[in-house]
């Protein structure tokens, strides 16, 4: 199928086809992140190799920060497609295909009236800078907003609540602020009551009773307190306080909305103003209720995190789609990818010098790898074709330009944040049986690239729900080091150097450093000879 003019790119079949191949071309790519990605790889892992899919545990010691459903879909990925980035990455990717479809359908069928092309709200939330960057990343979020779009596309049916589910198992009850509570403020607003027909038919809150509560249930008779820690911890004490260090500006969520939206960031603005001038449209107020809404109740909240915003993304790019014909919107794309693509070129030898020698005193510069400048050339290119009125042909080419940063990347992932590079060194190098110590801080790249449950020494981890609370199996006294040290030859020290060579010098212990990573060094030790 075609579009009058012949441009396939206008058909939301082609477009998603073409942004699913980037999502699945760039998932193993880079090595998996510290400490997000690979704490969900970890315990993915530890759930596939113990066959215990209810408890999430981490390096041994139960985590109940999160609901299972990414833990479940990455462990099952990891049984088909092996331990590695690749494997633990795809379901993130389906979630994100799953999301791009849905978008595509929402604007076919929730807001028809708005006017947004489905291919052009495929492409533009495809490429849009927060989409395409956290959609690619292994943790809750990605699967929430596919929870979250399946809702907005299905509404208001039995299915839409089913969708519920699935996002109060991916992430509690937040899923309600990107579906619910939009609903409401619109039928507030509006003081329209048919709109509170999309929180769907009684029989279909039964099946998110089915889908999201049984898990909650049968761990709250595992686990005692294990509710009121979700709900006082994990949920209160995140909105009400910075007890989890994850602070911002009040109007950190309003940038970070603007902001993310690039290169339509100008589209995003011309889509907002469009919807509050037409804001007697039922199909305005429930856009602009999806955007802000979330937005306003997060701003007040004591932990933020980009990943919060992501679930709203969809809004954006449906408030974007309907503007790229305008002058405001096209031009303005043009102009953020033409200035990206260039400062890519001036900024990026220098930016890139900054990360690999980071520490090191003095400028270096390291020149660009050539999939970086053939991705900035791209960026130009869609600068090119967003100024024609191509905005599909602008998007597509963001799309294989995020592709090959991500193969240029690939090299640098080590500094960049992943430790697979160093854990694959320390394989390299050690020989079978010989023990791993994590020593101050707690990596969960360790035991995941290794595959198997590491040693922990002095590192503060919450096992107030473990079975053996205050003596998890994985904790290891210091002065038990010179044992495990005799008794295998070598032991492997991953962690605070200076806290590594301490424990070394009061075992009578010899400590050799192998190298760096970021803030953590990997050595050995030996008995002294």
């Amino acid at each position: 199928m075609t579009s009058p003019d012949g441009s396939r790119l206008r058909d939301p079949r082609v477009a998603l086809l073409v942004l699913s191949l980037g999502f699945v071309a760039t998932a193993g790519l880079l090595g998996l992140f510290e400490s997000t990605e690979t704490r969900y790889a970890e315990i993915a892992r530890e759930m596939l190799a113990s066959g215990d899919w209810l408890a999430p545990r981490l390096d041994g010691i139960l985590h109940l920060h999160k609901p299972p459903l990414a833990y479940w879909a990455a462990a099952a990925s990891l049984a088909l497609f092996g331990r590695g980035a690749l494997g633990a990455r795809l379901p993130v990717a389906v979630a994100s295909i799953v999301s791009l479809a849905c978008v595509g359908s929402i604007a076919s069928r929730r807001f028809a009236a708005w006017g947004a092309s489905p291919a052009r709200a495929v492409w533009v939330l495809g490429s849009m800078a927060l989409f395409a960057a956290l959609s690619r990343s292994l943790a809750s979020d990605p699967f929430l907003t596919a929870a979250v779009l399946l809702y907005w596309a299905l509404a208001p049916s039995a299915g839409a609540l089913g969708a519920l589910g699935l996002g109060f198992l991916a992430k509690g009850p937040v899923v309600f602020l990107h579906t619910a509570l939009p609903v409401l403020v619109a039928a507030l607003w509006g003081r329209d009551r048919r709109t509170l027909s999309l929180l769907g038919p009684a029989r279909g809150w039964w099946l998110f009773a089915v889908i999201a509560l049984p898990w909650f249930l049968v761990m709250a008779q595992r686990v005692p307190g294990l509710i009121s820690y979700m709900l006082g911890n994990q949920l209160w004490g995140r909105y009400t306080t910075t007890v989890h260090q994850r602070g911002g500006p009040p109007w950190y969520f309003v940038a970070l909305a603007i902001g993310g939206a690039l290169p339509w960031t100008g589209a995003l603005l011309a889509g907002l103003a469009r919807a509050w001038r037409e804001r007697s449209s039922q199909e305005a107020r429930l856009l602009l209720a999806w955007f802000a809404a979330p937005i306003v109740f997060l701003s007040f909240s004591g932990s933020k995190l980009p990943a919060y915003l992501l679930p709203s993304v969809a809004a954006s790019a449906l408030l974007a789609a309907r503007e790229l014909d305008g002058r405001a919107g096209r031009w303005s794309a043009a102009l953020m990818l033409a200035g990206l693509g260039v400062a890519g070129w001036l900024a990026g030898p220098a930016a890139l010098g900054r990360l690999v020698f980071a520490g090191a005193p003095g400028v270096r510069s390291v020149p660009l790898p050539l999939p970086a400048h053939l991705a900035l050339g791209l960026l130009l290119l869609g600068a090119l074709a967003a100024w024609r009125a191509r905005p599909e042909a602008a998007a597509a080419l963001v799309t294989f330009a995020l592709v090959l940063l991500s193969v240029a990347a690939a090299r640098y992932d080590s500094v960049l944040g992943s430790p697979r590079q160093v854990m694959e060194l320390m394989s390299g190098m050690r020989a079978p049986g010989e023990p791993v110590f994590e020593v101050g801080h707690f990596n969960a790249g360790v035991p995941f690239y290794l595959g198997e449950r590491v040693g922990l020494i002095e590192v503060p981890r919450e096992t107030q729900f473990d079975e053996r609370a205050g003596n998890p199996p994985v904790e290891v006294p210091r002065d038990s080091l010179a044992a495990q040290t005799l008794g295998h030859g070598r032991a492997w020290l991953f962690g605070r150097q200076d806290l590594s060579e301490e424990i070394a010098r009061q075992q009578g212990l010899s400590y050799v450093r192998i190298t760096r990573w970021r803030q953590e060094a990997l050595g050995f030790v030996t008995a002294q000879r």
